[in-house]
């Protein structure tokens, strides 16, 4: 299983998209929150041309059985999960978005942290349809897809965080930190909007002030 173990196996979703010099190319980096924010280029949304089935479904990318949902289950329980016919049935799963703790994994959906939708508007639309597949997939770092409780992740939506943000207010840090990473990990673009609620979100509940302020892990996308 797959367990989020690195890049190798989303540069193999990507390579035909990629020419073969620059597919297996990753850097890796950990930088302050500004300065993350900074390199976003910041340009309007394309809101034309949609549909999620651009991004493909859930996918076995190394043949054990286990789609991407199950991975990210298995990979986040803090006890060891049961799983029948290739399903996740029970685990104990806590919710970022709203810290509540669940066990049956009908329960907790799989969120893109940058929904689908805001990835096209964001640069996707460009892509080609494997590296939208590799992007809807994404196992090469833990902060891209996260089991959150099923009707938060329903409100949150396609939202950005100019109109959404976690409930649970002690994760927005968190939260702030996987979005920028993910926009930073496939060269998408923020809107002015956007950035700038990410910018006062970051400010407001107190991000800045900690002891030890959380840094954006900038890993490219194969």
């Amino acid at each position: 299983m797959i367990r989020r173990l690195g890049p190798v196996l989303v540069a193999l979703l990507i390579a035909l998209s990629a020419p073969a010099s620059t597919a297996a190319l990753v850097s890796t980096a950990r930088i302050g929150f500004s300065a993350a924010l900074s390199r976003l280029k910041v340009q309007s949304e394309y809101s034309s041309g949609y549909s999620r089935s651009k991004f493909g479904d859930w996918i076995d990318a190394d043949g054990d059985g286990l789609d991407t949902r199950a991975e990210v289950l298995i990979d986040e329980s803090k006890v060891s999960v049961t799983i029948s016919r290739g399903i996740v049935r029970t685990g104990r799963w806590v919710s970022l978005y709203d810290n509540l703790t669940w066990t049956i994994g009908t329960d907790v959906d799989i969120d893109h942290v940058v929904a689908l939708s805001e990835a096209w508007k964001s640069g996707a639309y460009r892509w080609s349809a494997s590296r939208r597949l590799a992007f809807a997939n994404d196992l090469g770092v833990s902060w891209a897809l996260r089991a959150v409780t099923d009707n938060v992740n329903a409100s949150k939506g396609d939202r950005d965080p100019a109109s959404w943000l976690p409930p649970y207010r002690a994760s927005t840090c968190t939260y702030l930190v996987g979005w920028v990473g993910v926009k930073l990990r496939w060269g998408l673009s923020v809107d002015a909007a956007e950035k700038s609620a990410i910018s006062n979100a970051w400010s407001a509940r107190g991000c800045a002030d900690r002891q030890n302020p959380p840094r954006v892990e900038v890993r490219d996308a194969p």
